[in-house]
């Protein structure tokens, strides 16, 4: 039992380390011998916990679904579901800013190099990170605050939205400083005013998302 454990944390910090060298120094630092010495450990830690430096690239995409995952379940939910959609849009921009080079390798933006990866194969299983964006919508759904019929559709449009001007803050479209308030709430808040949120309700939803975000930063 003990051992598993320690395999486990183990595992858990040699991802954490490709990731810190994706970051870093970008994808050609990812070699079984960089990652051992960033882990503080042997390469044969490697190889014992992911079989090869191929199986450890597929990995750390899958962690990098987690690692975003995390991030949105920090989210404080409130009774509207409105605020907290912004909310976990806030998560997903959050992770997206604090690991731009996995996340780019994650949606297929940027590849591995020679690393062979499973990029459909591993998208789809990152899936579930939308669950919580599915709940969240369908509550809208429910509390009748959008008029559509089906949540995971709905949610698969906000990710778009959100996927989309991630990138173009990585290219450096827009000023990071004003471009959350400037550009994506108001696109956000005129796509759900499209399914039929009220435009109060959504200036109010605005008002209480910037004070929780005063509150938390």
């Amino acid at each position: 039992m003990n051992t598993s454990l320690s395999e486990s944390k183990m595992k858990t910090k040699l991802l954490n380390a490709a990731a810190m060298l994706l970051m870093e120094e970008g994808v050609n630092s990812l070699t079984t011998r960089k990652i051992a010495n960033a882990a503080n450990t042997s390469t044969m830690a490697v190889y014992t916990n992911f079989g090869s430096i191929n199986n450890l690239a597929n990995e750390l995409i899958a962690h990098g679904f987690i690692l975003l995952w995390e991030e949105v379940r920090l989210v404080q939910f409130s009774e509207d579901a409105l605020v907290d959609l912004l909310h976990i849009t806030t998560g997903y921009l959050n992770f997206a800013n604090k690991q731009p080079a996995l996340y780019k390798c994650m949606f297929g933006v940027t590849s591995l190099g020679e690393l062979k990866t499973s990029e459909k194969e591993n998208l789809k299983s990152g899936l579930y990170t939308l669950d919580i964006v599915v709940k969240t919508v369908q509550r809208l759904i429910d509390g009748k605050v959008i008029k559509a019929e089906n949540a995971f559709h709905i949610a698969n449009e906000w990710w778009v939205i959100v996927h989309g001007y991630s990138l173009f803050e990585f290219g450096d479209i827009f000023s990071k400083d004003k471009s959350v308030p400037k550009v994506l709430t108001p696109l956000l808040l005129h796509f759900l005013m499209g399914l039929g949120v009220d435009p109060t309700h959504a200036k109010e939803a605005l008002t209480n998302h910037f004070r929780y975000l005063d509150n938390t930063i």
